[in-house]
């Protein structure tokens, strides 16, 4: 595995696990581009221990870190699916429990778009993470959300603004600072593998 970031190594990690368990995916995909042939067994081996210790570092976090690792950087297959379901089922939760909390009582059509607001905010920090690119711009949530512009201010931004700064600080950094100590273990020998 090449270890050049924790997003990085979680994707890979889990893309090691998926094809040692014969899914049928193609091995050629994971594997840097330029390489003419597979490793050989001896990489093989430590890519499955690297990947080993990369897994077992997101599953040993708690919940909704390990599914927003899972979600936001694992491969995106079908395996990967009902795990990475975890955290949308998180996220819908903590959307719904402030949305209960709110002083200001909101029109539920309002508290539909709120959720759609998130969501893709979600989507788009997740996109702007791996490749530094906005996939779903506030314009184009506005748009898809069949929001007011007038209204964007009042009632949606915050909600923009606060998950975003979620998935940066608090749920990025819970999930990939412990990622970042085992790929410093394993680059440089700090400390003991496990």
């Amino acid at each position: 595995m090449k270890l050049r970031s924790a997003r990085q190594a979680v994707h890979d990690a889990y893309a090691v696990h998926l094809m040692g368990k014969s899914t049928g995916i193609n091995s050629r995909e994971y594997w840097e581009e330029g390489q003419s042939k597979k490793p050989d067994n001896n990489q093989q081996v430590c890519n499955a221990v690297e990947a080993g210790m990369v897994i077992a570092t997101v599953e040993r976090l708690e919940e909704p870190y390990s599914s927003w690792a899972k979600w936001a950087y694992g491969p995106r297959t079908e395996h990967t699916l009902p795990e990475q379901a975890r955290f949308f089922k998180w996220l819908e939760q903590d959307v719904m429990s402030r949305l209960e909390g709110m002083e200001r009582n909101l029109r539920q059509a309002t508290r539909d778009k709120v959720r759609d607001v998130v969501a893709y905010t979600v989507l788009d920090y997740r996109s702007y993470s791996a490749n530094e690119r906005h996939l779903y711009p506030v314009n184009l949530i506005i748009k898809r959300c069949k929001i007011h512009r007038q209204n964007w201010k009042r009632d949606f931004q915050f909600w923009h603004e606060y998950y975003w700064n979620l998935c940066d600080r608090q749920l990025d950094r819970s999930a990939l600072i412990p990622v970042s100590e085992v790929i410093n273990r394993l680059k440089h020998g700090k400390g003991h593998a496990y």
